[in-house]
C-alpha cells in the first residue's frame, strides 16, 4: 500500500530569530587586541532550530548597521578608499606610450583637495619627481580663463586641469588618465567604480605636448565636490544569505541584484535599511530545507564581497634614517648614498619621505618618492633632470623614512549589524 504524501503547511509565527554580529565574541565584547578581532562581513551563525522553519519575515526597520569609518570611505566627501580600490588611477604619457600607476594613500580628502595633491602622489610613483618644480604634473581643481588652444575654456564649475610641469614648455609631454584593470594585489577591478570615474575623467581631453600650461588637459565631465550614494565608490550594499531565497525576485534596474538579498542599504551613510514603512513585517523569504546555520554576507552593488579587513593608515614609529650625498647619473633618477641597511629598510616600491638636513643641491626638491632600486647603502628614486650631472653634492645631508604605511590587522573599522526575523514553522501532516 502506497504511503500517503506529506503535505507542508505554513502556520503562524512560531519563533523570533535574533542575530547580532557581535555574538561571534564571548559576551559580545570585541577583544582589546586587534590581532584577535575578526570581521563580520561574512559570518556563518549556528541556528539548529532553523531546520523547523519554512520561511522568515524580515522585521521592517530592525536590520541596522553601525556606521564606522570605512563606511565613510565608501560614501562620503572622501573618495579615497584602499578597501574599495578607489585610491588607484593610471597616468598615461601619450608622448612616450608609458602608463604609470598612481596610488593615493587612504586619507580623508575631498575631491578638490585630492586633485590639488595629485601632483605630489605622481612624484611618489614610478613617474618620478621633477627638477623644475616640487611636482612633475600640475593639477588644479579650477577653470582658468583659457587653456584650450582651439575652443577656449569650458564653463563647468567642478572640472579640473593638468599639464606636464616637470619639463620646459617646448619639451613637455602629453598626459591623460586611465582606469585600472588589475589592482596591485591581483584583484580584477576593471568593472568597479574607480577614482577615474569619481573625478569625472570620462571623455577627458589630454594635455597637449609641447605647449606647456597653454595646452592644459581638462575634464569634460564634472566631479562631485561631495560624494553621495549615487556618486561614491558603491551605490548600495546588499545583505545576502545562501540559505534564504525570495519567493519572487526583487524588481529593480540592477542586473547584479541577488535573489538571496535580505536587505539593501542605500542611505548616504549606509546606516539603516531601505524598506518602506508601510508594513509591520516586510520581506518574506523561503528557508532552504534542513538548514541549521545561516550565512550572512555583505556585497557591493556589483556583487563583489565587501573586504574582510580594511586598510587603515599607520604612522611610522622609528627614527628617520640619515644619509649623505646625492647624485644624478641619468636624466631620470637620483641616487642617495650612505644609508644604513637601505635595501632592507627601503626595498623597491617603498614610498619614502626625503628631507633636507644640511647642504644644498640645486634642482632637488625634497618630498615623497617611490624607491626604484636599493643596495645595502644607496636608494635610487625616479627623478627628472635636464642633464646627467645636474645634481651632484657628496656632502648633502638628508633623512629618509617610509611613509603611507597601512595595516589590515583586526576589525578596527567595523561594521557591526543586528537582524530580527519572524520564523514561520515548517509543519507536516500525513
Amino acid at each position: 500500500m502506497a504511503q500517503p504524501q506529506t503535505a507542508i503547511q505554513i502556520g503562524p509565527v512560531t519563533s523570533v530569530i535574533n542575530i547580532n554580529s557581535l555574538d561571534r565574541y564571548p559576551n559580545g565584547v570585541p577583544p582589546a587586541a586587534s590581532s584577535n578581532q575578526t570581521s563580520c562581513t561574512d559570518l556563518t551563525y549556528s541556528l539548529p532550530g532553523l531546520s523547523n522553519i519554512a520561511s522568515v519575515q524580515v522585521n521592517n526597520g530592525v536590520v541596522t548597521i553601525s556606521t564606522y569609518t570605512w563606511f565613510n570611505q565608501a560614501v562620503s566627501t572622501s573618495p579615497v578608499s584602499a578597501a574599495f580600490y578607489t585610491n588607484l588611477i593610471n597616468l598615461i604619457n601619450y608622448t612616450t606610450g608609458i602608463t604609470y600607476l598612481i596610488t593615493i594613500p587612504p586619507t580623508n580628502q575631498t575631491p578638490a583637495t585630492l586633485i590639488g595633491n595629485l601632483g605630489k602622489y605622481i612624484a611618489a610613483s614610478t613617474y618620478g619627481g621633477s627638477a623644475v618644480g616640487s611636482v612633475p604634473v600640475t593639477c588644479t581643481a579650477s577653470v582658468p580663463a583659457s587653456f584650450d588652444p582651439i575652443a577656449g575654456a569650458i564653463t563647468n564649475v567642478n572640472t579640473w586641469t593638468w599639464f606636464d610641469s616637470g619639463r620646459s614648455a617646448a619639451t613637455s609631454h602629453s598626459l591623460g588618465w586611465g582606469r585600472v584593470t588589475t589592482a596591485p594585489d591581483g584583484t580584477n577591478i576593471a568593472n568597479r567604480r574607480q577614482l577615474f570615474d569619481l573625478l569625472g575623467l570620462a571623455n577627458h581631453v589630454p594635455s597637449v605636448a609641447g605647449l606647456g600650461s597653454v595646452g592644459l588637459g581638462y575634464t569634460t565631465g564634472q566631479y562631485s565636490p561631495s560624494m553621495s550614494a549615487s556618486q561614491g565608490p558603491i551605490r548600495y550594499l546588499s545583505m545576502i544569505s545562501p540559505q534564504l531565497t525570495n519567493f519572487a525576485s526583487d524588481v529593480n534596474t540592477n542586473s547584479n541584484a541577488s535573489t538571496n538579498e535580505i536587505y539593501r542599504f542605500v542611505n548616504a551613510n549606509i546606516g539603516v535599511g531601505s524598506f518602506l514603512n508601510a508594513n509591520i513585517q516586510a520581506k518574506n523569504m523561503r528557508v532552504a530545507p534542513g538548514t541549521t546555520s545561516l550565512r550572512i554576507q555583505l556585497v557591493d552593488d556589483q556583487g563583489n564581497p565587501i573586504p574582510t579587513n580594511y586598510p587603515v593608515p599607520v604612522p611610522y614609529q622609528g627614527a628617520p634614517t640619515p644619509g649623505v650625498g646625492i647624485l644624478s647619473t641619468t636624466l631620470s633618477n637620483l641616487t642617495f648614498s650612505a644609508i644604513a641597511n637601505a635595501n632592507v629598510t627601503f626595498p623597491t616600491g617603498t614610498q619614502v619621505s626625503i628631507v633636507t638636513t644640511s647642504g644644498s643641491a640645486a634642482g632637488w626638491t625634497p618630498g615623497v618618492y617611490r624607491v626604484q632600486s636599493a643596495t645595502s647603502n644607496t636608494v635610487v628614486i625616479p627623478y627628472l633632470t635636464t642633464s646627467a650631472s645636474q645634481i651632484s653634492n657628496a656632502t648633502y645631508g638628508f633623512t629618509i623614512q617610509p611613509v603611507w604605511l597601512t595595516t589590515t590587522a583586526g576589525n578596527q573599522n567595523g561594521p557591526e549589524y543586528s537582524i530580527q526575523l519572524n520564523g514561520i514553522a515548517r509543519t507536516t501532516t500525513a
